[in-house]
């Protein structure tokens, strides 16, 4: 049989033997059994019953089973529109719902109301307790049903107050997305596997999958946590998502009506989402914000403190060095990440933009005006979300910046206007037509756009080469990002590797550890004599050929591992938050993966 969520039973020769308001009654064992059993397995029981509530509460208190009831609906009314409702309120849908009951014409009653709706007599319950007893996982300490009773306390304020924003607002929700998704993999799987209402993808991943999922150092995931007045709902939402597009985004119902989904969707950033089936609530940027989570009542406003480290936050804005070292920590939700992405809004799917974190266009972002925003956004290899302005509106205690796409892009300014684009290897000029067979024939780096010789003479008609980014240039973009930032925000810069990478065979890039050591000379300089500037020099950590991955901006796993823990240092000596480390199982998993791919490849 299908294993409901919740199941309703009726009183009066159901639950037990005989008529409550006509006389006496006698428990039937099996039932009570039923129900304790259920509680035990995670399956919530409630009561739907044409009887005097308080007679019921009374008869039920005395055999010890009252309190394993939650959403009782004890009334003389008509059965089939309590039920609706009584499933509304545990934000199930009638398809998880079984409803036990004598009598036909009720079942009936309650089907019409609720056509989803599992209904049975009351011989079925022999053939519930053993389906149930099969069941594996145990829930010993009634955690599902304390959660349940918690909702069914906020009902009843919610029912006795104004408006909806108005009780959540009272209701002080705090959510938090952790990062370290492989210790709770068994839990997030389990909500993986059951939650329908608020899955919005309806990927069923195995275990295994799940695994290699977290596991995968291009995929963003969290789980989510949250508490209110009423009480704690531990982990009741995950999500992953790669190249700015979700693989899961999903919730538990127990959390429906709360705007958690649309809260997180907001944090992360609107990632791409594509709907699978029906889902219980809407979440987009054309819905409405939600200004109730992580918000300070009223009655604590004394409490408040306006020191920056009372709400700590960190951003991460740059390539594929922040990505992995990203990748090693874990956090009490503290972090904004805006690192190399793919585009989804363009024929030639896949554009990676990394552009967005090269110095030039994060000082664009606040000087273009959103016109000529849009003008840029409409190339081939730019996109919409290409100008976030989060590091100068935002309020972070730490900034993380790297200076990598700087030293290697070619830059272009519009002719005739003030947009200037990062793209490329600055050695072969999109404008220049000796390489446009390069680009065409992807020879050359192309951020996987399918440039044909159409779109290159279309560009050059728009936009001149002006070069790459000098570190004069450099110092000047700093001193402009410094200068429109909180000013209480530290600002961290990420140095260039000023060792040789004896097995470079790309043409623009050599030499590459002298130009980065004549840009890291400059930015050294610049930060001798600006306030809250903080250097990360990558140089204490590359010590020999063996700690190269492909590149000279490519370490090993273990490289990046040690420089996650300094990270950790800075930040912690920053805020009253205690970040912590990944697991080093996750370094010996990373580590053994890219050896794999070395051999594989031919490499090294």
């Amino acid at each position: 049989m299908n294993i409901p969520k919740l199941i309703i039973w009726d009183l009066d020769d159901t639950f037990w033997k005989g008529t409550l308001s006509e006389g006496s009654v006698i428990p039937i064992q099996k039932c009570i059994d039923t129900v304790k059993l259920c509680a035990k397995k995670g399956i919530v029981s409630a009561i739907c019953s044409k009887n005097d509530e308080s007679t019921c509460r009374e008869q039920l208190t005395e055999w010890g089973i009252w309190d394993y009831f939650v959403f009782n609906s004890i009334n003389w009314q008509p059965k089939g529109q309590r039920i609706k409702q009584l499933i509304e309120n545990v934000n199930l849908r009638p398809a998880n719902v079984l409803f036990i009951d004598d009598n036909h014409l009720n079942l009936e009653e309650a089907k019409y109301y609720s056509p989803e709706l599992m209904t049975a007599f009351p011989d079925i319950i022999d053939e519930l307790f053993d389906a149930v007893s099969k069941i594996e996982k145990d829930d010993a300490g009634f955690e599902r049903l304390n959660r349940y009773k918690i909702l069914e306390k906020k009902q009843n304020e919610k029912s006795s107050i104004g408006s909806n924003e108005e009780f959540l607002l009272q209701s002080n929700i705090k959510v938090q997305i952790h990062y370290d998704c492989l210790e709770e993999i068994e839990r997030i799987h389990e909500l993986i596997m059951r939650t329908n209402q608020l899955n919005y993808t309806k990927l069923r991943s195995t275990r295994e999958e799940l695994e290699a999922l977290l596991n995968n150092p291009d995929v963003m995931s969290g789980y989510i946590t949250s508490e209110d007045k009423y009480g704690e709902y531990g982990i009741i939402g995950f999500f992953a998502y790669k190249d700015n597009k979700l693989i899961h985004f999903l919730f538990s119902c127990r959390t429906l009506g709360m705007g958690i989904e649309q809260y997180i969707y907001e944090r992360i950033g609107f990632p791409e989402l594509t709907v699978e089936g029906s889902v219980s609530a809407e979440v987009g940027k054309a819905q409405p914000r939600v200004t109730w989570i992580n918000r300070e009542s009223s009655d604590n406003a004394h409490d408040k403190i306006t020191d920056i480290t009372k709400n700590f936050r960190v951003l991460m804005k740059g390539p594929c060095d922040l990505l992995q070292i990203f990748s090693f920590i874990k956090n009490e939700d503290i972090f904004d990440c805006e690192f190399t992405y793919t585009s989804d809004e363009k024929h030639s799917l896949g554009v990676a933009i990394e552009g967005m974190n090269h110095t030039m266009q994060i000082v664009q972002s606040l000087t273009l005006t959103d016109s000529e925003k849009a003008e840029v956004c409409k190339l081939p290899f730019c996109d919409s979300k290409m100008y976030p302005q989060n590091i100068y509106l935002g309020k972070y205690g730490m900034i993380f910046i790297s200076i990598l796409t700087d030293v290697n892009l070619g830059m272009y300014k519009k002719i005739g206007g003030n947009q200037i684009i990062a793209f490329g290897e600055w050695l072969y000029p999109l404008t220049d037509k000796s390489n446009w067979n390069k680009y065409t024939n992807k020879e050359v780096y192309t951020a996987n756009c399918k440039f044909t010789r159409e779109i290159l003479e279309s560009f050059s008609q728009e936009y001149e080469f002006i070069g790459r980014m000098t570190p004069q240039m450099l110092v000047e973009n700093l001193k402009f990002i410094r200068e429109n930032i909180s000013a209480e925000t530290e600002l961290v810069i990420m140095l260039g590797c000023e060792k040789e990478f004896r097995q470079n065979k790309l043409e623009a890039w050599k030499n590459r550890h002298n130009e980065h050591i004549e840009f890291n000379k400059a930015v050294r300089k610049f930060a001798e004599n600006a306030t809250n500037v903080t250097l990360f020099d990558v140089n204490e950590y590359i010590t020999s050929q063996e700690d190269f991955s492909d590149s000279i901006n490519h370490y090993k796993k273990r490289i990046y591992y040690l420089m996650a823990q300094k990270f950790i240092e800075m930040i912690n000596s920053h805020s009253s938050i205690t970040v912590q480390q990944t697991s080093k199982l996750k370094l010996l998993y990373l580590s053994l993966k890219q050896r794999i791919k070395e051999i594989l490849t031919g490499y090294r």
